[in-house]
């Protein structure tokens, strides 16, 4: 059954505005070769895995060696995927700014995204994590494990990775005035691990 990607289909006006027609078409032909590829190689991986793997990790991936395929520079593929995701994440960091001018309901974001945090990116899904600090007031964890970092270096396209860490930083680096995001280092740029912290602060 032929798999479709949203990431792939928001892409295609991108590709055709940077490339002639005929380069693009061969992209955009190429990069939904792959992604199925990647999915059926991978058929086998946890469903909490795919939410990750189907939506994000694989359709970057084919996208950037299917314009690897098409000559395209290396570096030149991989800033054209960032600012891709970089488009693509802002409306989501607008949503969120919007709920969260909601009276106090900032207060709530803590302990809300360590519920989401442990769901959706713990063990099950390729994650592992050394909590430091998870109550009312705090998040604070470094990821020692990610597959976004793992299954991009698995493909050799480590390039792509930055391009999901700087959508963390849109859709949460200024959500709130009473909430500090927080994050020094990834692993998607060659440190240890990605120490993420969000932390309610006084709002003068």
């Amino acid at each position: 059954m032929k798999k479709h990607s949203k990431y792939l289909a928001n892409l295609r006006p991108v590709l055709y505005e940077k490339f002639d027609h005929e380069k693009a078409e061969h992209i955009v032909l190429n990069a939904g070769k792959i992604y199925e590829r990647l999915c059926l190689e991978n058929g086998q991986e946890p469903r909490a895995l795919r939410m990750h793997t189907r939506k994000r990790i694989y359709p970057a991936i084919a996208a950037f060696q299917a314009m690897l395929k098409e000559d395209v520079n290396r570096n030149d593929a991989a800033e054209i995927l960032y600012g891709y995701y970089e488009k693509q994440s802002e409306p989501l960091g607008n949503m969120i700014r919007n709920i969260l001018k909601i009276p106090y309901l900032y207060k709530l974001v803590p302990r809300f995204f360590t519920q989401m945090t442990k769901k959706f990116f713990g063990e099950a899904a390729g994650f592992r994590a050394k909590w430091l600090s998870a109550d009312k007031n705090e998040m604070r964890f470094d990821m020692l494990v990610c597959p976004y970092q793992d299954i991009c270096v698995r493909y050799s396209c480590p390039e792509i990775v930055r391009s999901f860490c700087r959508a963390d930083d849109i859709c949460y680096g200024d959500m709130h005035a009473g909430l500090h995001w927080g994050r020094t280092k990834t692993l998607g740029l060659g440190a240890d691990c990605c120490d993420f912290r969000l932390t309610i602060r006084q709002v003068l």
